[in-house]
């Protein structure tokens, strides 16, 4: 198992999803691959804004490939890139919407291929979300899977073509809640470009990761390393790592059962004071696990 981390951990921002704006040059991905060698980590997982920000799914060919050479210089691979999170959607009532999910993602697999990156984190919409009041504006679960299922299927040629996998993550979107559900997707869709992201932290909500490693087994291309605890049951309940609810011990033993060889990336953000703190311990914590 290789040790990543996020982009977003090097940001000077603690919100619970950090912080994209700090990268707008060359130069910043420079330092920040050079911090991540640094602290021992082995790739760092990017994150693309859609329309707006250095990093977008517009930006010229030639600054992706130019990010590429940065980190391959200082010895750091490019494992994944994230897009945004829930700013496109498979599963919208909005059937203009969803041809754009399904645009944002393609644009986003050519744009992994520039940066020399083996997949995509997708996130495909939700049912829900849970910290909205009355769950936002909720979609029925039917039809967000079966959406889901048409627009992977959509794309999987696109990431053959590309060479570049889609990583579905489960995330607090009231779907996919279970590690069947998300199995039988996965070889609904029959490809294998299409495989799964998983987050520990955001399982432990409804279930125990240990149990969705072993079922979802080789579908797995890449984990977020995330804990939480049960008993706060919001977006304040992600603790720092070894400090939740996850069996690490289980986990990590899950892992080996299915002899996963890919990337433990945690998605952690910097403390509130002396922030870059964080990196020297999760980077200790994950060599721990390892």
């Amino acid at each position: 198992m290789k040790k990543g981390i996020v982009v977003r951990a090097f940001s000077k921002s603690s919100d619970f999803l950090g912080d994209s704006s700090f990268l707008s040059s060359l130069e910043d991905y420079r330092e920040v691959f050079a911090k991540a060698a640094d602290q021992g980590f082995e790739g760092v997982q990017i994150y693309t804004e859609i329309s707006e920000g250095f990093l977008c799914l517009e930006t010229p060919e030639s600054t992706l490939k130019e990010i590429a050479n940065i980190a391959r210089d200082r010895g750091i691979q490019i494992p994944s890139l994230e897009i945004a999170p829930l700013q496109y959607s498979f599963t919208s009532d909005d059937p203009e919407e969803r041809e754009r999910g399904k645009k944002v993602v393609a644009k986003a697999l050519y744009m992994a291929r520039l940066l020399g990156t083996k997949g995509v984190l997708v996130i495909p919409g939700y049912v829900g979300l849970p910290w909205e009041k009355g769950g936002g504006n909720p979609v029925d679960y039917e039809q967000a899977y079966l959406r889901t299922s048409d627009a992977l299927k959509h794309l999987a040629p696109v990431a053959e073509e590309t060479e570049v996998s889609i990583y579905l993550e489960n995330i607090w979107n009231l779907f996919l809640l279970s590690p069947l559900e998300m199995r039988g997707l996965i070889d609904e869709v029959g490809s294998d470009r299409v495989g799964v992201l998983l987050d520990t932290g955001n399982v432990i909500q409804y279930g125990f990761p240990e149990q969705w490693i072993r079922i979802l087994g080789h579908r797995i291309q890449e984990v977020h390393l995330k804990d939480f605890r049960r008993s706060v049951g919001t977006v304040d309940g992600f603790v720092p790592l070894l400090a939740g609810d996850v069996n690490w011990p289980k986990v990590m033993d899950a892992l080996r059962e299915i002899q996963f060889e890919g990337y433990l990336i945690p998605e952690v953000f910097p403390y509130d004071s002396y922030g870059d703190t964080m990196l020297a311990h999760v980077s200790a914590t994950v060599d721990r696990l390892l």
